[in-house]
């Protein structure tokens, strides 16, 4: 009995430094990505960031004309709810390709799947990274306000990459498996960045059409970063809503890898 547990303990301890080896390797590969990405260029990914900048100022602009408000308080929560929204729709696009793209390490390696997962987030998170880089000019030029309360913004940062393993996993089996389902999930997600609270303030919206907020679950996701950002405390509420969403997404991911990973090389 004890030869059982002492093979089964190090059965896990071989997959914990299995998967803390792919983390490190998917780091490394997202690394490279981004290097090369922008090779020849002399700023690199920052052209990415000149780009979310501009759409900042853009949408500001616009919603001061069409909606009203201060152009100084607008900009500060629409660029952070650009900021935030270009990480989760990165995750998302990028996770419809996750395992198509990379079909050809797929069929000709053993290397396992979780690497492309990680090598996905990974590249979302350091562009992300180099978009903060707007939040911190805002703070210099006193657009933005500091204190204790933007550490706030830490935890949800962390929360919404961890969700975006999840998110990746589910996405890059179902969309190797069904190719149309990718193109269905990039038009949704022009549709949702309109509905969701990131260039208009949802506290304006009428009480009779809060629905629209209270089931999007993107806003949590977002709030959880820019109200801290903000000075703002997040509701309790929302941080539960997030962990009971990170629960079932991680179930349903483990349901989608247990049954859809075998046949992957079939899919790609």
């Amino acid at each position: 009995m004890s030869t059982v547990a002492a093979n089964r303990k190090s059965g896990l301890e071989a997959d914990a430094w299995r998967g803390l080896t792919n983390l490190r390797k998917g780091l490394l590969w997202a690394w490279l990505d981004i290097v090369c990405q922008y090779r020849r260029s002399r700023i690199g990914p920052l052209w990415e960031t000149i780009n979310v900048l501009v759409m900042i100022l853009g949408m500001t602009v616009v919603s001061s004309s069409i909606l009203g408000g201060n152009i100084g308080t607008l900009i500060a929560y629409i660029g952070l709810g650009i900021i935030i929204w270009s990480a989760i729709s990165s995750l998302v696009t990028e996770g419809t390709t996750a395992f198509v793209r990379n079909a050809n390490f797929i069929t000709s390696s053993n290397m396992s799947v979780d690497l492309y997962v990680d090598r996905t987030v990974f590249k979302v998170m350091i562009t992300f990274g180099h978009h903060l880089i707007l939040y911190f000019l805002g703070v210099a030029l006193m657009l933005i306000p500091l204190g204790w309360t933007s550490l706030l913004a830490i935890p949800g940062i962390i929360l919404l990459f961890v969700n975006g393993f999840w998110i990746v996993i589910i996405l890059a089996f179902i969309c190797a498996r069904y190719r149309d389902v990718g193109m269905i999930v990039r038009n949704l997600l022009q549709l949702i960045f309109f509905v969701t609270p990131v260039f208009w303030n949802y506290q304006h919206i009428a009480s009779n059409r809060h629905f629209i907020i209270d089931y999007n679950v993107i806003f949590y996701f977002i709030e959880i970063i820019r109200a801290p950002l903000l000075l703002q405390v997040p509701p309790l509420r929302d941080y539960l809503i997030i962990a009971s969403v990170t629960m079932l997404g991680y179930a349903a991911a483990f349901i989608v890898n247990r049954r859809m990973r075998p046949q992957l090389a079939f899919f790609v």
